[in-house]
């Protein structure tokens, strides 16, 4: 995990794969283990995150114009399947870092306590839900200098009548770089959770359409 200019990107799902071996949401301490999945989801509870996130991804892309199938996969591999501690505690499934006291709109402070010192600022935005962090993270990505032009490139590309995953894809290639430390390793694993989310074959996020 590294800090995003924006977003702080923890990946629970790629950097961090091993799952916690305690099952102590509160567990004491500091180290690496803090971004991972206090256990590993079950199916049902891989289908019932993904039901859940699914809805508030569409209207996302709704109001904001990101692209709902990313977004929904970006949840899955950032939190885990909600199961990493910044998700549990705070809603924060995308893991977004504290932007700011204005920008927060008078949101809750979330102190990620057991967060290595080296990954610098543990403060993330506590929402109210797993949609309102949702929305939230979509309107940056609409109205933030680093994510805005990329966000315009895809309205643009959708009315140029191209493909919706080719404009999806290319959303997230153009976001990569600045989202996440290391795009060449998040990019492939968001397109294969937009693909395959739960892992066995039996649904996609591409039906996702506003």
């Amino acid at each position: 995990m590294r800090a995003a200019i924006i977003v702080g990107s923890v990946c629970a799902l790629l950097i961090y794969p091993s799952i916690s071996k305690s099952d102590d949401l509160d567990r004491p301490g500091v180290g690496y283990w803090c971004y991972s999945p206090i256990r590993s989801p079950t199916s049902a509870e891989k289908i019932a995150f993904v039901e859940d996130v699914s809805p508030a991804a569409v209207a996302a892309e709704r109001r904001w114009g990101v692209p709902a199938p990313i977004l929904a996969a970006m949840t899955i591999v950032e939190s885990g399947y909600g199961l990493t501690r910044i998700a549990i505690k705070s809603n924060n499934v995308l893991a977004f870092k504290w932007p700011g006291d204005k920008i927060a709109a008078g949101r809750q402070k979330f102190e990620l306590w057991c967060q290595p010192a080296e990954d610098k600022g543990n403060i993330y935005p506590a929402f109210a839900s797993r949609a309102d962090a949702i929305d939230f993270v979509a309107s940056r990505l609409k109205r933030s200098p680093y994510y805005e032009q990329a966000t315009a490139t895809y309205k643009t590309d959708l009315k140029n009548k191209m493909d919706r995953k080719t404009a999806a894809r290319k959303w997230l290639r153009a976001i990569a770089s600045v989202y996440n430390w290391k795009p060449e390793e998040y990019i492939p694993t968001v397109g294969r959770m937009a693909d395959d989310p739960i892992g066995d074959g039996s649904r996609t996020l591409w039906s996702l359409e506003p």
